[in-house]
């Protein structure tokens, strides 16, 4: 769920949501569990993020590598 939110974001919006956006929208109170679940989602390689940086989380194109691949 966090994932498509994140995608539909940053198409609407152009920029990707903060931990504290994307907790609100979620329902939860905790940044930290947000902070969890996208460094999971980095680590199997569906989003990319820049420490340290307001807005850095960008959605992996998976077809392209899955395209390399072959």
């Amino acid at each position: 769920m966090i994932f498509e939110f994140i995608k539909a974001y940053i198409r609407l919006h152009g920029v990707s949501p903060s931990y504290e956006v994307i907790a609100k929208e979620m329902g939860l109170r905790s940044k930290s569990n947000i902070h969890r679940i996208v460094h999971r989602l980095c680590t199997d390689g569906y989003l990319e993020v820049k420490p340290h940086k307001f807005h850095s989380i960008k959605v992996v194109d998976k077809s392209v590598k899955a395209m390399l691949s072959l």
